[in-house]
């Protein structure tokens, strides 16, 4: 159960306040890469900006968790999105997603983690409590998304 999402999407814009707020959501943490832009997009996309702020103006509460390890790119997203983040997160380890929560002032069950990998996103999630949402990669063009994609197949659909 640790490796399967709750939810699954083809694109974050699918994700809305409504829906959250059916789970018991009040947070969303964030992944960047593969999960709201290519790895090679330094910013987000003005469509990306807008769907966050509404979620905002919605009363979700969001927060970036990245592994990525460029803190510029990170801030960028975060200060274009208005919200809190952190570089270098270490997902599927508990520590940043504490950290995060911390920030929010929230408790596990009150979050779901909105990213594209198994082994990380929704491992760290689900190991952490939070409802593990997942979205169809928009990192396809990279070396090696047709290995990791071999290793996450059985675990890509939904299982609550």
């Amino acid at each position: 159960m640790l490796l399967h999402p709750h939810r699954v999407y083809t694109s974050p814009f699918e994700v809305t306040a409504g829906e959250l707020a059916g789970l018991g959501v009040r947070a969303l943490l964030l992944d960047i890469d593969g999960t709201i832009a290519r790895t090679c997009e330094p910013e987000p996309a003005p469509a990306v900006v807008q769907w966050a702020r509404g979620l905002t103006a919605q009363g979700i509460s969001l927060f970036i968790l990245s592994n990525n390890k460029h803190p510029l790119r990170v801030q960028r997203f975060g200060e274009m999105l208005g919200c809190g983040y952190m570089y270098r997160a270490g997902k599927p380890r508990r520590r940043g997603f504490e950290q995060a929560l911390r920030v929010l002032g929230c408790a596990p069950g009150q979050a779901a983690l909105l990213g594209d990998q198994i082994f990380t996103d929704v491992l760290g999630a689900r190991r952490c409590g939070l409802k593990a949402l997942r979205v169809e990669s928009t990192d396809t063009q990279l070396w090696y998304y047709g290995l990791r994609r071999f290793f996450e197949t059985p675990f890509l659909g939904p299982r609550e």
